[in-house]
């Protein structure tokens, strides 16, 4: 009786912190008060797929420069009109340049002309002949062109045969070559020439001095017989 008693006043299970007064598991932090996976970070309320920067969010294929959008090969259909508009201004501009050829072509003419009139007038009054390079007509070296003074080029090749040619029958690119190589010959000929008259000049002007001296001499020759007879 006594070992009942005794128990009595102890903290009987019952008055003791029963498992239902103690901290409970409901009443501990329990998982549901806890910071639940539905409380916590859950994946949809952190940064989830659908928020994250999501295919669809992100630079699509469709939103990126597509293959498309890109510098494609034009499929677009050429419109007939356009390329018949194209044709006639190409055939407009292919007239106005030809025109501009043969108003070019004239004026080559002329200038010849008027280039071979002025340089004949010098070698028929001079009476000069000139050696042309054959490298200018594309001749082999041993070939020998002359230039007459009426502007006629006698071309001789070294197998003998000969032929004559025209001033004006070469294109314009020969024709520079030729005034070009002529040119300073014909100074140097003008040159020689002019050295040979002046010498010439100046002894036919002495000697017509010298004559007129004594054609006063013989003026004076009778006026001096008659002072000696009186």
């Amino acid at each position: 009786m006594q070992s009942s008693e005794s128990t009595n006043p102890q903290a009987a299970p019952e008055q003791q912190t029963a498992p239902e007064q103690q901290a409970a598991p409901e009443q501990q932090a329990a998982p549901e008060q806890q910071a639940a996976p539905e409380q916590q970070a859950a994946p949809e309320q952190q940064a989830a797929p659908e928020q994250q920067a999501a295919p669809e969010q992100q630079a699509a294929p469709e939103q990126q420069a597509a293959p498309e959008q890109q510098a494609a090969p034009q499929t677009a259909s050429i419109d007939p009109n356009d390329v018949n508009a194209k044709t006639l201004t190409q055939l407009n501009t292919l007239m106005e340049e030809s025109l501009q050829i043969y108003e070019l072509e004239d004026q080559k003419t002329n200038v010849i002309d008027d280039l071979h009139n002025a340089l004949q007038v010098i070698t028929q009054f001079l009476g000069f002949s000139t050696n042309v390079h054959p490298e200018i007509f594309n001749l082999p070296a041993n070939s020998t062109i002359t230039m007459l003074p009426n502007l006629k080029l006698i071309i001789k090749l070294a197998n003998g045969k000969t032929e004559t040619k025209k001033f004006t029958d070469y294109p314009p690119e020969v024709i520079t070559g030729i005034v070009e190589y002529v040119t300073p010959q014909l100074l140097e000929l003008i040159q020689t020439q002019k050295s040979y008259l002046t010498e010439k000049i100046t002894f036919l002007r002495t000697a017509t001095k010298q004559l007129s001296t004594l054609s006063q001499l013989k003026e004076n020759l009778p006026s001096m017989t008659t002072i000696e007879e009186n």
